[in-house]
This record gives structure tokens, sequence and C-alpha cells, in this order.
């Protein structure tokens, strides 16, 4: 078990973006690129209370340093980076935050929380280093479920509950451990009785509050070569992303998956929706599409020019409405150029590319 470690916090004296205040009316702001790790997840608590995860800068653009995986705070007036170099060579690949904590998964069995108040990252024991998880969620802290794989990517899935402050493997009694390169790459849901677990060949898993039971996703098309990569739930509406050489949309009706992909659009990683009850779709090459009265319409539909030809992987809305997109070159090994995008009332300052670095 790693030590403790406390957040040394950081601050950027960034300039603001010119021509381009505020961010909404659909414009679209990047505020952060060229960044030396990929980015891969973004939870906006609040408007003022966003985290940023993503991987561990390339070595080679890092010239020697070891800031560790990006761990980026927004509080409404600066970014500061929580203090992950212990870690460095980790990908964080997702975040669940509250006003009193963030807990960040990972590869290498990896799971950080980080108490807001203290600054103190902690790691939690025990899970075995061939283990990545690629999704977080609760409906509270009292029960959170972090989801992956195992064996690299060669054993079941992964997953795993946090459950009176404690972590541990968790498995379905009816489903069991699940099928050996079978993976689970997000969860997401309504409330701690009524969640969903999206994954590798259609997957689609439900949870009840009493048992997790697997529902077919096949009703309008073949689903068992599509990876799911996030699903999302927003009032009353649950929506599954993902694509293998498409963009693949799934929305549950209460009693089956129905396809709603439109033509004509690339692979999809994430999905969010934002107060108004708007959902938006991201992925490859800087594509997004939202979902309106009119059904779904793509950004190119729109008229809107992409703001990078790099890889969205992951997208959230603030209670105030504003998106928060982010990615980067992300399909291969090493991570890097992340890039943030941001849509909304009241434009953040600038991310450098030294904002990785929180110390250890």
């Amino acid at each position: 078990m790693r030590p403790s470690t406390a957040a040394s916090i950081l601050v950027l004296a960034l300039p603001t973006v010119s021509g381009c205040a505020p961010c909404d009316d659909d414009a679209v702001c990047v505020i952060g690129e060229e960044l030396p790790g990929g980015l891969l997840n973004v939870n906006a608590v609040a408007p003022d209370d966003v985290w940023l995860v993503g991987s561990s800068p390339d070595p080679v653009i890092a010239a020697g340093e070891r800031p560790g995986p990006a761990a980026l705070h927004w509080d409404g007036v600066r970014w500061t980076a929580a203090a992950t170099s212990a870690w460095d060579g980790v990908e964080l690949w997702a975040v669940w935050a509250s006003p009193e904590q963030a807990v960040f998964v990972g590869t290498g069995g990896t799971i950080l929380e980080l108490e807001v108040g203290t600054l103190v990252v902690t790691p939690v024991a025990g899970v075995p280093s061939d283990t990545t998880f690629f999704g977080i969620w609760g409906a509270s802290a009292d029960d959170l479920w972090a989801v992956g794989q195992t064996l690299s990517g060669e054993g079941p899935p992964a997953l795993y509950r946090r459950r009176e402050g404690l972590w541990a493997e968790w498995e379905p009694p009816i489903l069991g451990r699940g099928e050996a390169g079978q993976i689970y790459f997000k969860v997401h849901g309504r409330s701690a009785d009524d969640l969903w677990i999206v994954g590798s060949g259609g997957t689609a898993l439900r949870w009840n509050g009493q048992r997790l039971v697997k529902v077919p996703t096949d009703a309008d098309r073949d689903t068992s070569t599509e990876p799911l990569f996030t699903v999302h739930v927003h009032e009353g509406r649950t929506i599954a992303v993902g694509g293998a050489s498409s963009g693949l949309i799934l929305e549950w009706d209460g009693g089956a998956w129905r396809d709603t992909s439109p033509l004509l659009l690339r692979g999809l990683n994430g999905i969010c929706a934002g107060p108004d009850g708007v959902f938006t779709a991201v992925g490859q090459a800087g594509t997004r599409a939202h979902l309106g009265e009119t059904g779904w319409r793509s950004d190119q539909d729109l008229e809107i020019e992409p703001v990078t030809s790099l890889d969205w992987h992951a997208c959230d809305v603030a209670s105030d409405g504003s998106l928060w997109t982010v990615g980067g070159r992300i399909a291969v090994r090493p991570l890097r150029q992340g890039v943030v995008a941001y849509t909304g009332p009241a434009l953040p300052e600038l991310i450098e590319s030294n904002a990785q670095s929180g110390g250890g």
C-alpha cells in the first residue's frame, strides 16, 4: 500500500480566452489542448466544482518529470492538481465526486480516494495490479460501484463495490463473475436501487436493488460484437453509446433497448445530459451529437465545425447547463495531447500544459 499523500495546491495564473466569452449559445471553447496526457473523464459536481482525470504524461513529453496521472479540479476561480506523482504511469479512467470527496479509478488496480477538506489522497489496497477500472458511479458515497476488466483483459469483468467505506470485489449471486475476456466499461443510474452497467459485446446489466440481471440489447440489430462504452440515466431516459465501426446509440424504452443511431456517425465514447434534458454524445475525431425534440443531430448537421480532430472520450453537464468535454489522442498508447472544451455562461481559465503537476 502506497502512503497517503497530501495534495499540494497548484495555482495557475492563466490568461483568459479572447473572443470566446461567454461560451454559450452553442459556442465551443477549447480551454486546454496539447496537454501531456490524454484526458478520459469529467465530473461536473457543480459549476464551481469540476474534476478532470486522465493518463500520466507521455514520458517523452514529460522529459524526466514524473507528475503522475491527471487529476485536475476547477473551483470556479482557479485550477488545482491533486498530488498523484506516487502513481506515475497510471491512467485514471473515471472519477466520481461529491462536495466532500473525489474517487479516481484506473489501471494497475488503482482506486484513489481524495478528501476535499484535507486534500489527502489515499490508495485502496488489495486490488490486483492487472485489474483496470474504466467506470465508477454511485447514488451516494455509501454505495459506489467500480467496473472494468481483470487479468489485463483476459479474465472476467471487474466488479467492485464500496459499502460502509470499504471496497471489496462483488460477485452477483445469479450472474456470477462473468465470462473470460468480458469487460464492463461504465456504470450509471437513477438511484442506489436502479442502475445500469454496460460493456463489451453489447452487454447491458440492470441492478434493481436486489439482483443484477442481464438485459438483451439486440432488439433492433445484432449487438454481439458492438461495445457499449457509456450509459447515462437522466429524468426517466436511459441511453447507452458505443459502436465498433460506427456510432451506436441505444435507448431503453422500458421494455427493450431500441436503436436510435443516426446515419454516418463515427464511433461514440461518452454521453451526458443537462438540466434541460438535452443529451450530448461524443466520440471519435471531435464527433458530437445532440438529442433534441427532433431526434439526434450531429454537429455536422448543425453546421458546427469540430474544434478538434482528436477523440472525445467523455462529457458532463453542470447544473447551470455548462458542458464540459475531454479527450485527446487516446486510441493508441501513450495517451497524450489532452484536450478540454467548454460551453457555458462563465468561461474558465485556460489549462496550461504544466497543470498536471501537483507535487508529491
